[in-house]
């Protein structure tokens, strides 16, 4: 029935577009568009706001699910956290009106969200993303708070130039014997790197288009733009480098969503929408630095389970050909795992379709460089579907820093390979949210399955119960057993006024509890009456049963 729905929701909305329609929302757009989608589905959902930017705007969370939202096994969806990908932004939105509508017609859904929380983080660098829609239209990672890259003492110094005053900033290339980098044999509108290990030689320098404003031999080396939400986290930080911020947490975006995870003990996992692809591209986490055995064991566990999740993601989403982006220092996914403690997941939620490779390629796909062969998918992906202005042709001009050399503009358009239109998202949505229905099934749950009473020889009550995790999941990431904030297993024993507990602890904790695992805990209890035992964990689910003393 689900299914059937979704496919209702897809095909409703699916119509031709054309590519003006392609333009993502801005801040104030979006804005808006979460604030209705609230109103509209008031019962079922929240919008609120963690925190603000250096620049006053809020960083939005969306809640699915939102009564007894904080008592619920719960899902992190964070959208936005690599300001280029706005189709991450625009994803995590669909997903929430596709639920919401399916929610309201079909009791399953309904009943999902009654039983589970998605805490969904559509654009947690609103700043940054925010440049897409600006005059000149320029890649920008970093957020409103300022950043001297270059360490001279000034800022913005050496910003990006629209050298052919069309709105957008692409690269320069220089022919040069010395350059790096040579025009593909393939496509010679693609410039490939070479690599002087094998012999290769370059024909030309490739820049970013601008001048040298400062005369340091670098080019917009300090452009505006603060810091990378993406590489400010703990996990790993990458110290002294460009756009990582002084310290790891040092933004206000960064604190905002940190602070909430920490105070939310609910959340099971957390799924990233950005550039890893640790979900289904068969890449893995940085192993810590430290080595112990503890840690290992720990990890190792959970990699099992992830496997079982990725096998799940990979049922459900059609694109096959996962990119393989290895997670980076200082990035979110990471930090969720070794520092919060929950399983965490990354995925681009879109990326270019494989595309049939050509018979007149002069040269097979094995012998072109990785960076060759995804820009030639992704401009026969864009010809096949009528996807244009990503790329501008070479076209010479006179660069001032460059006099009486040979100096052409162009290349790929800013943001062009993480936008696509947007009516394109709308099917990876529907997957997406199938994925997500199918892992909140999996999820644990605990259950009390056996509950005993037996007489004891000196007149009291044995009181012995068996608690089993019923989920396809543990009851949290194993990493999270290390950890102080992670809550666990509890198993605890409600007495009633004139009962008395003679051995046993009226609360046990229990470590992380595998799929289909079972625990025991007992008391011996004097006095009469019942008493309640309540298997509880934020992430795992409660159940209380109640029994007479014998």
């Amino acid at each position: 029935m689900l299914s059937r729905i979704l496919a209702f929701l897809f095909f409703a909305s699916l119509s031709v577009t054309s590519w003006a329609q392609r333009d993502y929302q801005s801040y104030d757009q979006l804005t808006f568009r979460l604030k209705r989608l609230s109103s509209q589905y008031h019962n079922l959902c929240t919008l609120t706001s963690i925190g603000k930017t250096a620049t006053g705007k809020e960083v939005w969370l969306l809640t699915l699910g939102r009564e007894r939202a904080a008592e619920k096994p719960a899902v992190v969806i964070a959208a936005g956290v690599q300001a280029t990908q706005l189709a991450t932004t625009e994803l995590s939105v669909q997903m929430a009106e596709q639920m919401l509508l399916a929610a309201s017609i079909q009791d399953s859904v309904y009943q999902l969200l009654r039983n589970k929380t998605f805490y969904i983080f559509p654009n947690l660098n609103p700043d940054a993303s925010e440049q897409y829609h600006e005059k000149l239209r320029w890649e920008r990672t970093g957020n409103a708070q300022p950043r001297d890259d270059d360490r001279d003492g000034r800022i913005f110094e050496d910003p990006f130039e629209d050298l052919n005053r069309d709105g957008i900033i692409t690269m320069v290339r220089v022919q040069d014997t010395l350059g790096q980098y040579r025009p593909s044999t393939v496509d010679p509108r693609i410039m490939v790197q070479v690599n002087p290990a094998k012999g290769e030689k370059g024909s030309y320098r490739l820049l970013s288009e601008g001048i040298d404003n400062d005369r340091d031999g670098l080019w917009n080396e300090d452009a505006e733009g603060g810091v990378n939400f993406n590489m400010n986290f703990s996990y790993n930080f990458p110290h002294f480098e460009r756009e990582a911020g002084e310290h790891p947490m040092s933004e206000r975006e960064t604190k905002a969503f940190a602070d909430f995870l920490f105070s939310t003990r609910n959340v099971y996992s957390v799924f990233v929408l950005g550039p890893a692809s640790t979900l289904a591209g068969g890449v893995s986490f940085a192993p810590p630095k430290v080595s112990l055995p503890a840690v290992t064991a720990a990890m190792a566990l959970d990699e099992k389970v992830n496997q079982l999740v990725s096998q799940t993601y990979a049922g459900h989403i059609s694109a096959k050909n996962f990119p393989v982006v290895n997670p980076t220092p200082g990035d979110v996914v990471q930090w969720a795992y070794f520092h919060y403690g929950r399983f965490s997941y990354s995925t681009p939620g879109w990326w270019v379709p494989l595309m049939p490779s050509a018979e007149h390629y002069p040269v097979p796909e094995e012998e072109m460089t990785p960076s060759e062969r995804e820009d030639l998918h992704f401009l026969k992906w864009a010809e096949e579907n009528s996807v244009t202005g990503v790329f501008l042709n070479w076209k010479p001009i006179q660069h001032p820093d460059f006099p009486g050399q040979k100096v052409e503009i162009g290349g790929f358009a800013p943001y062009a390979k993480h936008t696509p239109p947007i009516h394109l998202l709308k099917p990876v949505a529907r997957e997406h949210l199938r994925f997500f229905y199918a892992y909140a099934h999996l999820m644990p749950e605990l259950k009390v399955t056996s509950l005993r009473a037996a007489p004891t020889a000196d007149g009291n009550t044995l009181v012995t119960a068996e608690i089993h995790n019923q989920g396809s999941l543990p009851t949290h990431a194993k990493v999270g057993d290390l950890l102080p904030w992670v809550s666990k297993v509890t198993v605890t024993l409600r007495l009633e006024a004139g009962q008395k507990l003679v051995e046993g602890n009226v609360k046990a904790t229990f470590e992380s509890l595998p799929a289909g695992a079972k625990v025991q805990a007992s008391w011996k209890v004097k006095g009469q009456g019942y008493v309640v035992v309540e298997a509880s964990s934020p992430t795992g689910g409660k159940q209380s049963k109640e029994i007479a003393l014998r």
